[in-house]
């Protein structure tokens, strides 16, 4: 099982954090009357510098995005992946769980990319974006007090709209520390036990299974994408995980998208042609291009 994302660290949150503590702490105390007042100002002064950190990286990050759509022809800022509903994404592949609370899509990206499926090239619908949700966290001082609080976590994501149904599921994931020694291991076992140390595989439909997960892509896996996940719903293939490198000339996230597209690209060039058969892959008809999702500003 690949280890947890970790959670974004805001600066910004993180001062607030700190100064609310300190704040409780001092004016619960029996310290001079004019300490308080002086908290409160500082505590002030926390929130309007975590307040500008916050803006300035929610600017950074808006102009990254703009930055690396222009560098696709035809890509866009997304509200919906693909013009796939988030309440359409969650719980149908381990990468957009629910949680306990809120869940959804941020930075969304996409559009257009050729692909190159059984030798033939298709353009594709192709989304980047960070799947968020919120796990709840019990904490009991003392007594029989109890607070619950909400931990964030997050999980970047590249989808591809493919031309084909699968029409039943595979899930592909790194396998677990016990599983990885025998003790744990489930799922599709394949004849590669090396294989079977390093990826959980899950898939009613056991001959398509075997079909994908030939020896090349077996290999391919094995070499670059030893903790993603990857995961293939009807016509969704979703590429979870983070990519091994990262573009420095944009900020935030988007730094990590550049190379998660390369990853998906490679990664379906990677998948050998007699799956698709089994799909009823066929040759487009010349100049047939899937429909564009509409972008947020549609909505």
């Amino acid at each position: 099982m690949a280890p947890p994302v970790a959670d974004a660290v805001d600066p910004g949150a993180l001062l607030v954090g700190h100064a609310h503590e300190l704040l409780v702490a001092v004016t619960v105390g029996d310290g001079p009357s004019w300490v308080p007042w002086l908290m409160v100002g500082l505590f002030g002064v926390v929130l309007a510098i975590s307040w500008s950190i916050q803006r300035h990286q929610r600017r950074a990050l808006r102009d990254a995005l703009n930055r690396f759509v222009e560098r696709h022809e035809g890509w866009h800022l997304q509200a919906w992946p693909c013009g796939v509903h988030a309440d359409q994404l969650v719980g149908r592949f381990e990468a957009t769980t629910r949680g306990d609370r809120r869940y959804g899509v941020e930075s969304a990206v996409g559009g257009p990319i050729d692909m190159d499926i059984a030798g033939t090239t298709v353009r594709c619908q192709v989304a980047c974006f960070v799947w968020f949700h919120e796990r709840r966290r019990t904490q009991r001082s003392r007594g029989r007090h109890v607070r619950h609080t909400y931990e964030r976590r997050t999980e970047l994501i590249a989808m591809c709209q493919l031309p084909v149904h699968t029409h039943r599921a595979v899930s592909i994931r790194p396998e677990s520390v016990l599983g990885r020694v025998g003790l744990t291991r489930g799922g599709q076992q394949l004849e590669s036990e090396a294989f079977n140390r390093r990826f959980r595989v899950e898939g009613r439909d056991r001959a398509l299974v075997v079909t994908l997960l030939d020896a090349g892509l077996q290999e391919l896996l094995t070499a670059g994408y030893a903790e993603r996940g990857i995961e293939l719903s009807d016509d969704l293939l979703v590429l979870s995980g983070q990519p091994t490198h990262r573009d420095r000339s944009l900020a935030g996230i988007a730094q990590a998208y550049p190379a998660i597209v390369q990853d998906l690209t490679r990664l379906i060039r990677g998948i050998p042609p007699p799956f698709w058969r089994a799909l009823g892959f066929e040759r487009p008809s010349v100049g047939v291009e899937p429909p564009a999702p509409p972008s947020s500003e549609d909505r």
